[in-house]
């Protein structure tokens, strides 16, 4: 993120984050972002909640080591930040260059369909959720695998599994909500 630039933009850009605990968390994701982690001495209950609620960052720790956001004890300890927030607080919360930026360093070849993937997500969901076979669907559009598109999403912190929640359908995801926020601005 351009040094100097000020957080309260996303206010502009309709996003609602208006109160000084939302301002005061985003801030500290801006800080935090190289690092990943934000330590448990800059933190407070409402900071905590206000992460959680955004899918920004989450306690380090979790349940049986689970992957799930909901999985995550909420306590007063390290938080971790997902990398897609990460490269989004990085490129000026320009999320589509952070998504190609992500999907270049982790190999993958023509990451610009992951903007495309990661739209598409956004625009069939249903509320923060969408289930495994919507995801494979949109892949196939791309000609890519379902699975590991999932795994690759789930490493970025683009969605999680939304734990004891499973349709006909198959297993079901959450999208992380402040990308969901940042794309339909943009939309």
């Amino acid at each position: 993120m351009r040094e100097g630039m000020s957080i309260r933009r996303l206010n502009q850009n309709g996003l609602g984050y208006s109160d000084e605990v939302a301002l005061r968390g985003l801030e500290l994701v801006k800080k935090y972002s190289k690092k990943g982690i934000i330590p448990k001495e800059e933190l407070d209950e409402e900071l905590i909640l206000f992460f959680d609620q955004e899918r920004l960052a989450f306690p380090v720790s979790s349940f049986k080591d689970s992957l799930s956001w909901n999985m995550r004890f909420l306590s007063i300890t390290d938080l971790e930040i997902p990398y897609i927030i990460r490269f989004i607080f990085l490129n000026d919360l320009d999320w589509r260059k952070a998504v190609i930026e992500y999907f270049r360093k982790i190999g993958e070849e023509k990451p610009e369909d992951f903007v495309e993937i990661v739209e598409e997500i956004v625009k069939r969901r249903k509320k923060f959720l969408i289930s495994g076979n919507e995801i494979t669907d949109i892949c196939v559009k791309f000609g890519r695998d379902g699975g590991v598109v999932i795994a690759e999403l789930k490493g970025a912190g683009i969605i999680s599994p939304y734990w004891g929640y499973k349709l006909a359908a198959g297993p079901i995801y959450e999208i992380n909500r402040f990308l969901i926020k940042l794309i339909d601005s943009d939309l």
